[in-house]
C-alpha cells in the first residue's frame, strides 16, 4: 500500500507554519479542515499522475509499433536493393548482349549490301544474256546445242537471282528480329528498373517519416518521464509535511501513555502476509517507492480487531487508502487500517484491545481483498513487525 501525498497540499501546509517554529499554534478544527482540503488537492494531483503514466504506456506502445514498422521497412529496403542490384546485373548483361547483337547487325548489313550488289550483277548478266529473244532461240536457225546452252545460262542466272533474293530477304528478317528483340528487352528492363527506383524512393520517404515520428515520441516520452519523476518527488516531499500535521493533531488531542508490550494482530485466524514494510515496485503504477505498512491477505468481510486500547480518530474515505480507519493509541502511536468495507466503531469512540472495529474489503488503490496496516510513531511510519506480538 503506497502513502498517497500530493503537491498541492504545500500551500495549505506552509500557511500553517509561517513563523519561527515548524508548527504555529492552531485550533484542532483548523488543522482537520486543512488536512481534508489537502486530501482533495492530493486526489487531483494523483489523477494527473495517472494520466501521465497512461500517456507513458501509450507512448511506449506506439514506439514499439513504429520500431516494428521500421524493422519491416528496413527488410523491404534490403530486398529491394537486392532486386535493383539484380536488375543492374541484367542490364549489364543486356548491354553485353546488345554489343554482340550490334556486331551481328553490322555483319548482316554488310552481307545485305554484298547480296544487293550480287543481285545487281546478276541482273546485268541476265540483261546481257537475254539480248537475244530467249523465247525465240529455238527458231533462230542456229546450232541446237548453242540454243540449249543459252537457255540453261538464262535459267542459271534466274536461279541465282532467286537464291540471292531469298538470302537477302532472310537477312533482312533476321536483322529486323534482332532489332525488335533488342528494343523490347531494353524497354522492359528500363521499365522494371524505373519501378524499382520509384519503390526505393518511396521506402526511403517512409523510413524518414517513421524515424521522424519515433524522434517525436522519444521527446514526448522524455517529457512524460520527467513530469512523472517531478510529481513523484513532490509527493515524497509532501509525505513528511502531512505526516507532521497528522502527528501534531494527535499530539494536541492525546496526553495518555502509549501501549506497553506487543500489540495484537489486527485480524483473527491464520495470518498471511502478502506485502512487507519497505521499498517495492508499486503494483498499481509500477514505480519504485516506499510501502509504509504491511498487507495481510484476507477475504472481504473479515473482522478488524483493535490491536490496542485507543480512540478512533478518523473513519471515512481517504484517497488511495479507500475506506480508512485511524486509531490513536496514546500520545505517540497511531494505527492506520486501509481498504476497508465498512466501519463498526465510530469517530471519537474509545475501543478496547481485541474489539471489532471494522470489516475488511478491497476499496481504494488495491489489486485484491486485503488489509493494509500501518504503525506510525509521531506521524512517521514504522515497521509494524517491530510492534506486533507472535502470530496466532
Amino acid at each position: 500500500m503506497r502513502t498517497l501525498r500530493f503537491l498541492t497540499a504545500i500551500v495549505l501546509i506552509v500557511s500553517l507554519f509561517l513563523g519561527g517554529s515548524v508548527f504555529a499554534p492552531r485550533v484542532e478544527g483548523d488543522l482537520t479542515s486543512d488536512l481534508k482540503a489537502a486530501q482533495e488537492k492530493m486526489d487531483q494531483l494523483k489523477a494527473r499522475l495517472q494520466e501521465i503514466q497512461k500517456l507513458i504506456k501509450e507512448n511506449k506502445s506506439a514506439k514499439y509499433s513504429l520500431l516494428s514498422q521500421l524493422t519491416s521497412l528496413n527488410e523491404q529496403v534490403d530486398l529491394l536493393e537486392g532486386d535493383i542490384g539484380e536488375i543492374d546485373s541484367n542490364i549489364a548483361q543486356l548491354e553485353t548482349l546488345l554489343a554482340k547483337t550490334a556486331a551481328q547487325i553490322a555483319t548482316r548489313e554488310r552481307q545485305y549490301e554484298e547480296l544487293s550488289a550480287g543481285i545487281d550483277s546478276s541482273i546485268d548478266l541476265l540483261y546481257h544474256v537475254s539480248n537475244l529473244d530467249v523465247t525465240g532461240l529455238p527458231f533462230t536457225g542456229r546450232d541446237l546445242s548453242a540454243t540449249v546452252e543459252a537457255q540453261q545460262g538464262v535459267s542459271a542466272v534466274l536461279q541465282q537471282i532467286v537464291a540471292s533474293l531469298s538470302a537477302v530477304s532472310t537477312q533482312k528478317l533476321a536483322l529486323q528480329s534482332d532489332r525488335t528483340d533488342y528494343a523490347q528487352t531494353k524497354n522492359q528492363l528500363e521499365q522494371v528498373y524505373a519501378l524499382k527506383k520509384q519503390q526505393a524512393s518511396l521506402l526511403v520517404e517512409q523510413k524518414a517519416a517513421t524515424q521522424q515520428t519515433l524522434n517525436y515520441l522519444a521527446a514526448k516520452g522524455s517529457q512524460y518521464s520527467a513530469d512523472d519523476k517531478r510529481i513523484q518527488q513532490q509527493i515524497a516531499q509532501e509525505n513528511k509535511l502531512i505526516d507532521q500535521i497528522v502527528a501534531e493533531i494527535y499530539r494536541q488531542q492525546h496526553t495518555g501513555s502509549d501501549p506497553t508490550g506487543k500489540i495484537l494482530w489486527p485480524i483473527p485466524g491464520t495470518i498471511r502476509i502478502t506485502e512487507l514494510f519497505g521499498m517495492r515496485h508499486d503494483p498499481i503504477n509500477g514505480v519504485w517507492e516506499m510501502h509504509n505498512g504491511i498487507d495481510l491477505g484476507c477475504p472481504t468481510g473479515t473482522t478488524l480487531l483493535a490491536p490496542a486500547d485507543g480512540v478512533v480518530e478518523y473513519v471515512g474515505r481517504f484517497s488511495g487508502y479507500g475506506n480508512m480507519l485511524m486509531l490513536q493509541c496514546g500520545q505517540h502511536m497511531t494505527l492506520v487500517f486501509a481498504h476497508l468495507k465498512s466501519f463498526i466503531a465510530k469517530k471519537g469512540q474509545s475501543v478496547k484491545r481485541g474489539q471489532v472495529i471494522a470489516l475488511t474489503d478491497n476499496t481504494g488503490w488495491s489489486t485484491g481483498p486485503h488489509l493494509h496496516f500501518e504503525v506510525r510513531i509521531d506521524g512517521t511510519a514504522k515497521n509494524p513487525m517491530l510492534y506486533l506480538g507472535p502470530k496466532p
